[in-house]
């Protein structure tokens, strides 16, 4: 089950804190606001039944997401390995220009670099020059996913503290996830076979893969195509009423800790 954030993409460092009240306490006022931003952000429930391979053991954490998608961009797009190669023909004409007053330690990470691109580089020509159609689609399939994540994070404007790591709060965690699971999926070649998208206005879309419904041509068994279907419904049963339930939650906590005031 995701909950997905709609306005998620709004500036992640902006929080409202409003003046304490005469005998308010500041912890109890800013969990307040928290539990008003939950409730704004919980618009849509999402419920994605996924066939897959293997379950990753790999666990969620917003700022190991953050520094490896940005590795990853750098090093596995094109786009990326050009950047990375500007820089190093940058260093190379720095290092020139010093000639003989080249520390040692310059001259150990401009190598490392250079050959961490090399590297990265030949396994990315190897990658997109494959005469496997499976690798071929499987790599076609992660570029597009680091277009989308590029897209999505890097014009973000990220918090950071003084030594560059990025300041995690809850908005991000929780955006970041989403990115997350997304990127997984790609990534373990997963396929979503049913999905299904209720708005908090009330809209239910339904999205089924059509292999569920044409036998003749998918290989997936007509039982087992019913078995999915059945999971499905039954996961969204449950995920609806975990999810009616968390925003009762905060509303009541809502109507506890803030005073109904009749305009």
């Amino acid at each position: 089950m995701n909950l997905v954030t709609e306005n998620a993409n709004k500036d992640l460092t902006s929080q409202v804190v409003k003046k304490d009240k005469p005998n308010e306490s500041t912890t109890l006022n800013r969990f307040r606001e928290t539990i008003k931003d939950v409730l704004e952000e919980i618009t849509t429930l999402e419920v994605n039944t996924i066939i897959v391979r293997r379950i990753s053991i790999d666990r969620y954490d917003a700022r190991t997401f953050y520094e490896d998608l940005l590795q990853k961009l750098a090093y596995e797009t094109e786009e990326g390995l050009q950047d990375v190669k500007r820089s190093l023909i940058e260093r190379n004409t720095e290092l020139k220009q010093k000639g003989s007053a080249i520390s040692p330690l310059e001259l150990e990470r401009y190598n490392r670099d250079l050959e961490t691109y090399r590297l990265a580089e030949r396994k990315f020509n190897e990658r997109k020059n494959s005469d496997n159609p499976i690798e071929i689609q499987q790599f076609e399939r992660e570029q597009s996913c680091f277009k989308d994540l590029s897209n999505k994070v890097l014009k973000l404007d990220i918090p950071k503290d003084e030594r560059g790591r990025i300041i995690t709060d809850a908005p991000m965690i929780r955006y970041f996830r989403t990115l997350w699971e997304f990127e997984q999926m790609v990534l373990n070649g997963e396929q979503v076979y049913a999905q299904t998208k209720f708005q908090l206005d009330g809209d239910l879309t339904n999205r089924f893969n059509d292999d569920l419904f044409a036998p003749a041509r998918s290989k997936i068994e007509p039982k087992v195509a019913q078995l999915i279907l059945d999971i499905h419904q039954k996961a969204l049963i449950n995920a609806e009423g975990q999810w009616t339930r968390l925003i009762e939650t905060c509303v009541n906590l809502i109507k506890d800790l803030i005073p109904y005031r009749i305009q």
